[in-house]
C-alpha cells in the first residue's frame, strides 16, 4: 500500500451524524505517514471509543477491539482535502459496529454531541518574560489536549470567554465564590462542566459534586490531572443515557401499523424497524387492511423505542397497550 499521509502532529476524528438510528455515519482521519490499513484501524478504534461511550471500557477491552477486523465495518473510504492536507474519509456500518459491542457485552452510547464548558484558570505569572512565556504555552498545550479528547469523543467545548476576568480572581479555598463560579456556568447552556486551575507548578481539574444535577458545585475533596477530569466528565454524561448489553435485556413486543396504502411503504417501515440496534428477529406476523403487525425482541428500555417514532415526522402515536404500541402511516 502506498503512503498517503504527510507528517502530521495528532490524529484528528471527527463525527458526524451519529445517533442510535444511524445506518453509518463518517470519519475524516489525518495520520503521520501511515499505510491506509493502519488508518482504518485508528478510525475504527476512535468509532468503538465514542459508540461505547466510555474511555475506562474502552481502555479495559483492547484485546478485544485488537481482533476486530477493519474490513468488516468499513463500508467504504476515499481520499479528501482538509485544510490543504490529504485525509482519509471513512464510512462506517454503525449498527455492525453497535452489534457487535453489545456482543461483546458492552453497553454502547446513543447520545449525540453533548456539550460541556470547560473553565480553565491560567494563573498568572509574572516573575519574569521567560516564566510568563512558559505558562502561556502550558495552557495552550492543556486546551489543545482537550480538543483533541473533545473530537475524539464527539463533544463540543464552550469556553466561558467572557468571564474570564471574573475567575482570574477566585480562590478555590473560598467555598462562597465558588457558589458564583456556579452562577456564572447557567450563562452557557451544557450538559456537564468543569473547572481547572493552570499554574507554574501545577495543573488540577475538578468535577462537579453531581454529575446529573447540571449546574452542581465543585467537588473539593478529589481533583484530577487534565485529561483524566475530562474523560472522566465524559463517562459519566454518557453513562446514564446508554443501552444495555443484549443479555441485560429481552421481551417480546409487538407495533401494529395501520395506514400502508402500497407495498414500498410498507417495506420502508419494515426496513426502519429492522435498522435499529435495540431490536432483534423483526418478524410479520399479518398484513391485511393496508395494516401490518410486526413482533421483536426489544433490547432496550420501552422509551427508546417511543423516541423513535416520536422523531419521524410521517408516523403518528396512536396508543399503546403494555407490550404494544399502535401507529398510523401518515405520507403519502
Amino acid at each position: 500500500m502506498p503512503k498517503i499521509i504527510k507528517e502530521f502532529f495528532f490524529i484528528f476524528i471527527f463525527f458526524l451524524n451519529l445517533n442510535i438510528y444511524s445506518i453509518e455515519f463518517s470519519t475524516i482521519v489525518e495520520g503521520d505517514g501511515e499505510e491506509v490499513n493502519e488508518l482504518l484501524k485508528k478510525a475504527l478504534d476512535q468509532s468503538i471509543l465514542k459508540v461505547l461511550g466510555s474511555k475506562r471500557d474502552f481502555v479495559l477491552n483492547q484485546e478485544s477491539f485488537k481482533r476486530l477486523d477493519p474490513s468488516l465495518y468499513v463500508q467504504e473510504y476515499k481520499f479528501i482535502n482538509v485544510d490543504e492536507k490529504e485525509a482519509l474519509e471513512v464510512t462506517i456500518d454503525l449498527k455492525s459496529l453497535q452489534e457487535k459491542l453489545l456482543e461483546l457485552n458492552l453497553g454502547i452510547t446513543f447520545v449525540e454531541n453533548p456539550k460541556i464548558s470547560a473553565w480553565v484558570l491560567c494563573k498568572s505569572d509574572f516573575s519574569s518574560i521567560e516564566a510568563a512565556k512558559s505558562l502561556e504555552q502550558k495552557c495552550k498545550y492543556i486546551k489543545k489536549e482537550f480538543k483533541t479528547i473533545a473530537q475524539e469523543r464527539g463533544i463540543t467545548l464552550i469556553y466561558p470567554i467572557l468571564d474570564a476576568v471574573d475567575i482570574s480572581l477566585f480562590n478555590l479555598e473560598n467555598e462562597s465564590e465558588l457558589k458564583k463560579l456556579t452562577i456564572f456556568n447557567d450563562r452557557y447552556p451544557s450538559d456537564g462542566w468543569f473547572f481547572c486551575e493552570v499554574s507554574k507548578t501545577s495543573d488540577w481539574c475538578y468535577l462537579p459534586e453531581n454529575f446529573e444535577k447540571q449546574y452542581s458545585t465543585l467537588d473539593l475533596t478529589s481533583k484530577y490531572k487534565p485529561e483524566i477530569g475530562i474523560n472522566i466528565l465524559i463517562d459519566n454524561l454518557l453513562s446514564s443515557q446508554r443501552l444495555n448489553p443484549i443479555s441485560k435485556y429481552k421481551e417480546i413486543f409487538f407495533v401494529e401499523i395501520s395506514g400502508l396504502n402500497n407495498f414500498s411503504v410498507h417495506k420502508k417501515f419494515e426496513s426502519n424497524l429492522k435498522n435499529l440496534v435495540f431490536i432483534n428477529n423483526v418478524r410479520l406476523l399479518s398484513l391485511k387492511n393496508n395494516s401490518a403487525l410486526y413482533s421483536f425482541d426489544l433490547l432496550s428500555d420501552e422509551k427508546n423505542l417511543y423516541d423513535f417514532f416520536k422523531e419521524k415526522e410521517d408516523i403518528q402515536f396512536v396508543n399503546r397497550d403494555q407490550d404494544k404500541i399502535f401507529l398510523s402511516y401518515l405520507g403519502k
